[in-house]
């Protein structure tokens, strides 16, 4: 084996292990995070090229962190805005997994060890739910950011359990390890991630598995019959404007379109809006808070409409080379699979951030990547074939 080889299985086990840990310890996978960095310069040195993503996810790539950089330097927190740039150092994963998940039997593992070690946690969290009996269902983060997670692996998984051209101990290994992640995500009673969670189950739907949108209509329809009582009222809250948390969320949105109307072009930079904030609220009950509870206001503010219209594009683009590889790939099962999870998983992130900043969860955007990163690798490795 070739040093090049050896540090590209190095990667990948670094990779395996910060999307495995990201759950338990940010700390760790932080680690795990500077190492894939340093992995990636190393054999971007040795083979004297750096792996690309496809050129427009380059480009957009570039242009969402050249508008971090420029909104930084205009704002009047400039360190702060720059420090909070860090977040664009996890967009390494995505071409971390690009050469490192170099065969579909590395995508393959890759996939099990994220979804395994979820569903682990999954079964432990249950377990702590019932027996603490609390309202929300979390223990190693936040609730919220608990259901975004569950949202992610869930979607990526229901693609292999459909398909009948998948292995079936594949197939029956994606339903067991589901059924503990769908729980949990239930559990959470994150409404923004469960709105997530079906508007990805319509994209799969829409794709390719035209009768899954039936067994979801069932399924919502026997959720809203028999469902836990606590479930199905936050289910109904979601349309509620009478809700105190849809409430703060309508005046925490309208005060952040105000802060915007102040710097509309470039914004105030990636800063903490805490104390910001503050200076723009009314006394109506609006949670002040260090951000917006939703991605595309909270860009607004802080990246202005400039930023917004970047990063609005670099969705499209992500998406746009998802569905390519889904359409290029629907006679091959695996790869048409991680495709087609992938785009669900994007999907339901972006409904998913209308409610949450999840934009800017650390854990959230490290699946986020992640998925993005085996799409990719998974049309390459259909390349290959040819």
């Amino acid at each position: 084996m070739t040093t090049t080889e050896s540090l590209k299985t190095y990667l990948y086990w670094a990779i395996v292990l910060e999307v495995c840990l990201i759950s338990i310890s940010i700390a760790a996978a932080s680690i795990f995070l500077s190492l894939i960095i340093l992995a990636l310069i190393m054999i971007a040195v040795k083979e004297r090229k750096w792996t690309t993503a496809g050129s427009a996810v380059d480009l957009a790539f570039l242009a969402y962190c050249s508008i971090e950089f420029i909104t930084a330097v205009n704002s009047a927190q400039m360190f702060d805005a720059l420090r909070n740039s860090k977040r664009l150092l996890l967009i390494t994963l995505v071409y971390g997994v690009i050469v490192s998940f170099t065969s579909k039997e590395r995508i393959r593992k890759g996939l099990l060890f994220l979804s395994a070690s979820v569903a682990l946690l999954s079964v432990a969290e249950i377990i702590f739910y019932f027996y603490e009996g609390i309202a929300r269902l979390y223990v190693f983060q936040h609730y919220m950011t608990t259901g975004g997670l569950k949202m992610i692996v869930s979607l990526i998984l229901i693609p292999f359990i459909l398909s009948p051209d998948t292995a079936r101990r594949e197939r029956i290994f994606s339903f067991a390890v589901f059924i503990p992640t769908f729980t949990a995500l239930i559990l959470t009673n994150t409404r923004s991630a469960w709105l997530g969670f079906v508007v990805g189950v319509i994209v799969i739907s829409i794709l390719y598995y035209r009768k899954l949108f039936l067994i979801l209509a069932v399924t919502i329809v026997l959720f809203f019959t028999f469902g836990p009582q606590q479930q199905v009222d936050r289910a109904k809250s979601i349309v509620d404007f009478t809700n105190s948390t849809n409430i703060g969320r309508l005046n925490m949105w309208t005060t952040g379109l105000k802060m915007w109307q102040d710097h509309p072009v470039l914004g105030f930079g990636d800063i903490d809006l805490y104390h910001t904030y503050l200076t723009y609220r009314t006394p109506t009950g609006d949670e002040p808070a260090g951000h917006l509870h939703n991605n595309y206001i909270h860009i607004l503010v802080t990246l202005g409409t400039a930023g917004l219209i970047v990063v609005l594009t670099m969705f499209f683009v992500i998406l746009k080379r998802e569905y390519n590889i889904v359409k290029k790939y629907s006679a091959e099962p695996f790869i048409r699979n991680i495709a087609l999870g992938s785009v669900a998983v994007f999907t339901g992130f972006m409904v998913n951030g209308i409610f949450e900043w999840n934009f800017g969860d650390h854990e959230i955007m490290v699946f986020v990547w992640f998925t993005v990163g085996l799409c990719l690798a998974a049309n390459n490795s259909g390349d290959r074939t040819v």
